[in-house]
């Protein structure tokens, strides 16, 4: 019986200097793994937030992401809530773009089917054209102008514009 109560007091003693360093480690963790960041209502992008995302972005490039976060003092939540901010809104200036590019090429291209229409003499050729041209304007309008989207979504495409460079040169 002694036997067993000095193993249990020994066991007892030896939890306590175990159990310390074990909550330490426990509220590390928590402090890590707990998001402090809140997403603001409006979702909007600030250039405070964009400066520290590129800070981020090329101090992690060839390097640990991690570090780089840990290095500026960064909360990780926030890091990617910008960063996908800074993709919608890179989605949406790239949409736009591919909008006016097409634009701009079905436009090239009916001009083209207009000049050689009005050069055309045989009368075969030009009802060739005039189907050629009908095509193309019915493809044309079926292409659809991308959508404002959300007013935020907007108003960050047009702050991540102005950096855009910036932005590709630090890397995805």
């Amino acid at each position: 019986m002694a036997a067993a109560a000095a193993s249990l007091l020994a066991a007892a003693v030896s939890c306590k200097r175990i159990e310390p360093p074990r909550l330490d480690a426990v509220r590390a963790f928590n402090r890590v793994a707990r998001p402090t960041f809140q997403p603001p209502t409006d979702s909007l992008l600030t250039p405070a937030q964009l400066d520290l995302f590129l800070k981020i972005r090329t101090a992690a490039r060839g390097g640990a992401l991690g570090e780089a976060l840990t290095a500026a003092g960064a909360d990780p939540g926030e890091f990617t809530w910008v960063r996908a901010r800074i993709q919608e809104a890179l989605l949406t200036l790239d949409a736009d773009r591919v909008f006016a590019a097409s634009s701009e090429s079905y436009a090239r291209g009916l001009a083209a089917l207009r000049e050689a229409r009005k050069a055309a003499r045989d009368p075969k050729t030009a009802a060739r054209l005039d189907a050629e041209i009908g095509t193309l304007e019915r493809e044309r309008g079926t292409l659809r102008k991308p959508g404002p989207g959300l007013p935020s979504i907007a108003r960050n495409a047009a702050l991540v514009s102005r950096r855009r460079g910036e932005i590709e040169a630090a890397g995805p």
